[in-house]
């Protein structure tokens, strides 16, 4: 039988996953989750609501199980979502066919916290 195939940022997806993802997926989910803190109302994060078994975001389970150092996780709720919205505003200034791509922004995102910089 073939392995689930589904997107690591699906709200589907399980535990026993997450502790199965390398750290630049478990990244991308701190950094999903960060970025959409201010507008969610009804859910805590990609996991909707707290279960017995679970924490509503997958961010709390990661550091929970130490998937990642915390101060990276603080590191990225902090900065993260801030780089990212001046990089989108400075890429909405040129012109659509000179514009870097967000895959660009990640790849130095990714790089940047790699470093420990």
């Amino acid at each position: 039988m073939p392995p689930k195939s589904s997107c690591f940022f699906c709200g589907a997806i399980r535990p026993d996953e997450v502790r199965a993802l390398p750290a630049w997926c478990l990244r991308l989910i701190v950094l999903i989750e960060a970025r959409a803190e201010p507008r969610l109302r009804t859910v805590e994060g990609l996991w909707r609501s707290s279960t017995k078994t679970r924490p509503g975001r997958i961010t709390d389970f990661i550091l929970t199980e130490m998937l990642l150092p915390e101060a990276e996780i603080l590191a990225i709720r902090r900065d993260a979502p801030t780089d990212l919205i001046r990089f989108q505003d400075a890429a909405s200034l040129v012109p659509v066919s000179e514009r870097p791509t967000m895959e660009q922004w990640i790849a130095g995102f990714t790089a940047e916290l790699e470093s420990g910089k």
